[in-house]
Parts: C-alpha cells; structure tokens; sequence
C-alpha cells in the first residue's frame, strides 16, 4: 500500500488520511474553542454581555423599549402577512407531491403563522427553540403541535446535544431527544456561535443612552418646571421663624396658598429652560438608531420622510423581510418537515418545501399604463395572463355590435366610436403620371406601378390611434390640399427589400414634418427612418439601377387620405407594362421609330425638349377652361411638320447635353437621326 508523507515527513497510510478528512478537528467542545471560556458542561455563548450576566435575562430590559417593541413587532408582521405555500421536493414523484399536499393540510390546521412569528423572536436573541407534539392522525404520525418554548431553558453540551434546564439539574441540564425539538438560529459570524447572535446585541447601548436621556430629562423637568422658592429673613430673626419660613417655602410646592410673618420676603427664582431640545435630541437620535437596526432602514417609524424616500426605503426593508423568511423556512424544511417525511414517506422521499411568497406587490397601475402603451402598438393580453397581472374579478365589457348588450349600452358605445383608436394609413396621390410615365419609360423600365396606385406614403401605424387628433395638413396648392414638390433637389432610385421593389426616394420637409406629428400623436412606423418615396415597380429585379438617371422633374400630389390599413395590399398591387400601352401605337411610322430611337439614345433630356413646352402652358394656364383650351390645341395640331419642329428642338437638345456633359454617343445619335 502506497504511503503518503505528512508535512513532519511521516507516512501516513490513505486510510489513516481518508479518517482524518471525514473527521471534525476545530470543534466547539471540551474547551478547544478559544474564543470562549471553558466551562465543564454546557457551553456558552461568546456575547461579553451574556458572559457577565446569568443568562439572556440581560437582554429582557431591552424588550421593554418601546421603539424595539414597534419596529421588532413591525419586522415580524412583514414576514407572517406573506401567503405561505407547501411545494414538493420533486415534482416528478408523485410520493412527494401527495407529502406536500399532507403536509400542507398539517400546516393549516396547527396555525402557521402564530408559529412563525414566535419563532421570529430569534431575530431579537439570537436562539428559538420549539418543541413538537407528534400524534396518529389520518394514518400519519402528524404533528398535534408546534409549541415554540422559551430560549433560556436550553443550553448545548460539549457535544452539542441540546440539554434543558431544570430546577433538579441546573447545571448540565437533562438532554432531549432527537427528532423532537426544533431549533432555529440567527445571526452570528461562523458555525461555532450556536446560540447565534440576535439584535438585542447591537441594541444595547442604544437603549442605555435612550433610557438615561429619559431619567435626565425627567430630571430637569422636575427641577424647572416650577420656579424655585427663596425666602428671606432679616439678621437676628429667630431660629422658629426661620423653620416656619422654610415649612412655606415647602408649602409652596403642594398648596394654593400659605401665610407668613410680616416682614418676611419670598421671591422666585426662574432658570432659562434651554434643555429640552437636548434632551429630545438624543431620544429622537436614538429611536432612529432602534429602527436601523431593527429594520435596516428608518422611514416607516419616522415622521416628515417623503413619500420617494420611503418608497426607495421600502425596497431596502422587503430585502429583510424575503432574509428572515427564507432563514426561518430553511431551517423548518432541514428540521420537522425532513422528520415528518422520513417517518411518514419513507427517507428517499424528497421532503415538502414550506416557502412564503416575498415578492414585491406589482404595481398595477404602472402595469396597466404599460399594457394601454402595449395595446396601442396592437398586443393585448390573453385572459390567462389578464388574470395573472390583475387576479380575477373582471369580465371583458361586451363590444359595440354585440348582440347580448342591451339598445341603451349599445347607443352608449356608438356615440364615441368617432374617437376610437384605430389603425391607420395616410398617403397622397401622385397627380402628374405622365411625365413620371415617360422618364420610367425612357429609362428602360417595362413596367410601372399602375397611375392611379402611384402615391407617397405618410403614415402606416399599426398601432391603434385617435384619427381625429392626427391634425390636418392642407399642403401648398391652395384649399384644394394639395401639394407640389418642386423639381431638382437630392433623388435617388434604389431597391427596397429584397423582393425586387424599386422606388424614387426624394426629399420633402413637409411631408417629413407631417410624418413626425403623426408620430408624436401616437402614431407607430415599422422601420427605423421615414423617407420619403413613391414605389416605381414592385417588380424591377432585372433592370440594371446603376444606368438610371432619377426623376428629376416636379412632383404634383393630392390632398392627404386617411384609409384603415389593408393586410392584403401587396397582394392588389397591380402594374402595367408599357407593351400593354403601346398596342395601338403604328410601329411602322418613321416618326415614331426616329422618336424612339432618340429617347433610346438621348433618354430623357429629349422627351422633356418635347413635352416641356406644352407643360409650360399648362403652368401658366390660370383656370380649367385655359387647360381644356391647350390640350384641344394640341391635340388638334398633330400634322407632320408640327411633329417635325418639335422633333428637332428634340435632337437640338440631346445634341446640346451631349455636348456639355462629353457624351459622344448623344452626339452622335444626332447624326444618326
């Protein structure tokens, strides 16, 4: 067998060392404990204040304070005001769920929290012992009772077996047996403080200074709360008259009125009282220094603490109300409910756990403000969770066109259905499709969003909102409520998604502005930022975006249009395809193929030489009569030589921007036409 060498170079055998490690070495017993006097017998506790007296009778005085009364009768009644619950050991096995449930109906009957709160008496000394009653009950060996004794009765012995007192053997006391008293401790730095090491310890000058504030006090009111009576008497005045002086001036004290020799002077004698605010003082200094130890904080005892105060010391205080629960059903779950299993259960059964639920209360009107916040975004709670948050007790109010609700409710729900929230989608109309038609067109799109679809989008709130109180914006043509974005300015034609949608992206400061106060109303947006676009083609995936040139022309939109919001838009949106608008075009005609070669290779700068004109009228028309005038006219002038003129200040102009920009291939299409 292999050898192992101590620290001395001894060896020492595994088995030897394997004995050592299972044994307990730094014990409290048979005067190893330095920390303590030995005493032959029964141990002590290592309190220098219990030390010199003759057991915790020291600390009863300290009880009798009427700030550690309140704030430890305060402390106490936190902790049996939280529900308890019985809860199995394993829920997996049904032996200990039927041992929660026994025990659960024990725990009821013998009155749990008149245990509780006597055994919390700890929290004050220190040390709790409570002694249980067993009995034969409903085929159970059951507790009958749970009967919490006094703590100065009992002492450990060297081997820390619990030992009572008696008259007949006060000394070593008479040992009691296992599985019968309980014991619970608190406090106290290491496992060697069996007696634990309670508030009374920490409270003992507190109360010392508070009660000899008190006497002095007493003291001077005594002494000045009545002037003190001087008597005097001329020299040579008798030794009897001096003592019938004196017999007044006691007199003084007691009776309403008293005589005197003639010739004989009382006066009294008044001393400033400035001692009261002292005396209070250090009365009220110390009530707050009770309530700190007692309580870890002084709000809840204290006047003149504001209500914030007392909620940010209110947290602090529920930390010591879930400490002393969860102490207190600790020790009972290793202790009487371990016995109560074991000889009801069997020991390989996992024994009930007894807890209280310490939680802090939920605030339910920041609960509620939250789920009004939630519904607006379009969540709401199912009816489990309801009444989870709110407990039972509500029924939801029957809606408008329900039929079970009466005439007069159903009335009563109808004449405010105007200010319901509700989802809501804001868009205008783009008005001028032509001239967005024919850039598209000569950019080499195939297809374009149909006219009547073509639209900016100001709002697309899923979140539910008052429509009427999303204000109105009357745009810049006048009453009609229209509004014009004028040409030039930052475009872009770019992608959005992946799903092949392509848009124009321009920018407008009054359509942003609009989006923002619809957003401060209570509007929702799904994305991170609002930009301003109009969606060209929802199927663009093959045209090449780098060779597109953007729109860079004016931007005419109708006034604003509030509509519910459609889950299935993008399943109606529809396009048409420039094939479909060219069937009744002559593709033989030698102007049309010159026309389409040019805007083929000039693109847009030569349909806007063609069609700026004719657009210029339309702008400086004054009336929808001169309108109807110019569109007559040019419709009517459609002979050769006028499509001619016109088709060359076409080529004039391509010709030009080829030109100015270095653009040989525009240049030569001049030619070429």
């Amino acid at each position: 067998m292999a050898n192992d060498l101590s620290a001395s170079g001894i060896p020492l055998t595994r088995r030897r060392a394997a004995v050592r490690l299972t044994d307990e070495i730094a014990t409290t017993g048979n005067g190893r404990d330095i920390t303590r006097p030995y005493v032959t017998g029964l141990q002590q506790a290592r309190d220098p204040r219990l030390m010199a007296s003759v057991d915790w009778g020291v600390y009863e005085r300290i009880f009798e304070d009427d700030q550690v009364f309140s704030t430890l009768q305060q402390r106490k009644r936190a902790v049996t005001s939280r529900n308890w619950s019985v809860l199995p050991g394993d829920e997996e096995d049904a032996r200990s769920v039927a041992a929660a449930d026994a025990l659960n109906k024990t725990i009821s009957r013998l009155g749990w929290d008149n245990v509780t709160e006597k055994m919390l008496h700890a929290i004050f000394t220190g040390f709790s012992v409570a002694e249980i009653l067993w009995e034969p009950r409903d085929g159970l060996i059951d507790f009958k009772q749970i009967k919490v004794r006094h703590a100065r009765r009992f002492r450990y012995d060297a081997d820390d077996n619990l030992r009572m007192l008696t008259r007949d053997n006060y000394h070593l006391g008479e040992e009691m047996p296992g599985r019968k008293f309980w014991t619970f401790k608190v406090g106290g730095n290491d496992d060697d403080e069996l007696y634990g090491m309670g508030l009374a310890h920490w409270l003992y000058w507190p109360t010392l200074f508070k009660r000899n504030g008190l006497r002095f006090w007493n003291l001077f009111i005594d002494k000045y709360s009545t002037p003190t009576a001087i008597g005097k008497y001329r020299p040579g005045t008798p030794q009897a008259q001096q003592d019938l002086l004196l017999d007044a001036l006691e007199a003084i004290r007691s009776d309403s009125g008293i005589i005197v020799p003639e010739g004989v002077v009382i006066e009294f004698l008044e001393v400033a009282k400035s001692g009261k605010t002292d005396f209070e003082s250090v009365v009220r200094y110390m009530d707050g220094c009770i309530s700190k130890i007692v309580l870890s904080q002084t709000m809840t005892t204290d006047d003149g603490s504001s209500h914030s105060q007392a909620a940010v010391h209110a947290g602090v205080k529920l930390e010591v109300i879930k400490s002393d629960a969860d102490l207190l059903s600790e020790s009972f779950n290793s202790g009487p409910a371990r016995w109560w299993t074991d000889l009801n259960f069997g020991a390989d059964v996992a024994s009930p756990l007894l807890m209280r639920d310490c939680e802090e209360e939920a605030d339910t009107k920041a609960q509620a403000d939250t789920d009004a916040v939630l519904d607006g975004l379009g969540w709401i709670r199912d009816e489990e969770s309801f009444q989870s948050a709110y407990g039972a007790g509500y029924v939801r109010k029957a809606p408008v066109n329900d039929p079970s609700a009466t005439p007069d409710k159903q009335a009563e729900v109808a004449s405010f259905a105007a200010t319901d929230k509700r989802p809501l989608y804001v868009h205008r109309k783009l008005l001028n499709t032509d001239a967005l038609f024919a850039w598209a067109r000569a950019e080499g799109f195939t297809s374009l969003t149909k006219p009547e679809e073509l639209h900016v989008t100001i709002t697309y709130s899923r979140m539910p909102v008052d429509w009427l109180k999303m204000g109105h914006y009357w745009g810049n043509d006048g009453v009609a409520g229209g509004h014009t974005v004028e040409p030039g300015g930052p475009r872009l034609v770019d992608r959005i998604g992946t799903d092949g949608a392509v848009a124009l992206f321009f920018h407008c400061n009054n359509f942003e502005q609009r989006h923002r106060d619809m957003r401060i109303a209570g509007a929702s947006w799904d994305f991170e930022q609002y930009l301003t676009h109009i969606t060209l083609s929802y199927d663009a995936a093959e045209i090449d975006l780098s060779k597109v040139r953007p729109y860079q022309g004016e931007l005419r939109f109708g006034p604003e249009i509030f509509e519910p919001l459609d889950p299935d838009w993008h399943q109606k949106a529809s396009e048409v395809s420039f094939a479909e608008m060219d069937t009744g075009k002559i593709i033989d005609s030698p102007l049309d193929t010159a026309v389409d070669d040019l805007i083929e290779q000039a693109g847009y700068t030569a349909v806007a030489a063609m069609t700026d004109p004719l657009l210029a009228r339309i702008r400086a028309a004054t009336s929808v009569d001169d309108i109807a005038a110019i569109l007559t006219d040019a419709a009517a002038d459609n002979s050769e030589s006028e499509f001619a003129r016109t088709l060359e200040n076409a080529i004039f102009a391509a010709a030009a921007d080829g030109r100015l920009n270095g653009n040989n291939e525009t240049t030569g299409a001049e030619g070429g036409v």
